[in-house]
C-alpha cells in the first residue's frame, strides 16, 4: 500500500523533536565540502513544530522544480513520522539536481547517515515513501550495530550541532575497549 502524500508545506508536527538550530547545525558546510562539492544542492527538512526549512549552494538561489521539491518534502516527512528514530531526516537534491539525497542527523543534531540515490528521475518516481522507509530503516539498523560495536564511551564522542569542540585527539585512532 502506498503511503499518502500530503499537499502543504506545512505539517502539523514533524514526528521528531529536534530543536531547529541543531537541525540547521552545519548542514552547508557538509553539503559544499562532502557531498556536492563545487555543484548545487538544496536540503530540507520539517522542523519539529512542522515549518519546511531548507539551505541551497549559491547562497539559497539555487531551486529545484517544484515536483522534485515536493517529491523530498513527501519522503522527508514520511520518513521522519515513521522512523526518525530520536534524530531527523532531511532530504533534497545534490550534484547540481542530479541526485536525490537524504540524510540523517542523530538526536545530539550531528550528521550520521547519509544517503545518495544516483538514478535518473523516471526511475526514482517508481520508488513509494514505502520503499524509502525499507531503505532509511535498513541504514539507520547498519549504523545502530556499528554504533553499538564501537563501544564509544563518553569521552570518545563529540555534539558537533551542539557547538561542542573537538578535543585535539579527536579522531584519531583510539585502541579497543578492553573486555
Amino acid at each position: 500500500m502506498e503511503s499518502k502524500v500530503i499537499l502543504s508545506d506545512k505539517i502539523e508536527d514533524a514526528g521528531h523533536g529536534m530543536p531547529e538550530a541543531w537541525l540547521r547545525a552545519r548542514v552547508r558546510g557538509w553539503m559544499e565540502r562532502q557531498e556536492s562539492p563545487g555543484e548545487a544542492f538544496w536540503i530540507g527538512s520539517y522542523t519539529a513544530e512542522g515549518k519546511w526549512i531548507f539551505c541551497a549552494s549559491d547562497s539559497d538561489s539555487f531551486r529545484p522544480k517544484d515536483y522534485r521539491i515536493k517529491y523530498a518534502q513527501d519522503i522527508c516527512r514520511h520518513l521522519n513520522r515513521e522512523c526518525s528514530a530520536g534524530g531527523a531526516w532531511l532530504a533534497g537534491w545534490i550534484r547540481g539536481g542530479r541526485e536525490f539525497y537524504l540524510l540523517w542527523k542523530d538526536p545530539d543534531g550531528d550528521i550520521q547517515i547519509p544517503i545518495e540515490a544516483k538514478k535518473p528521475w523516471i526511475a526514482l518516481q517508481r520508488y513509494t515513501l514505502d520503499d524509502w522507509l525499507k531503505h532509511a530503516t535498513a541504514a539507520l539498523g547498519v549504523w545502530s550495530e556499528w554504533k553499538r560495536d564501537m563501544e564509544y564511551r563518553n569521552n570518545q564522542t563529540v555534539k558537533l550541532a551542539q557547538g561542542q569542540q573537538p578535543t585535539q585527539g579527536h579522531g584519531k585512532f583510539m585502541p579497543p575497549v578492553a573486555r
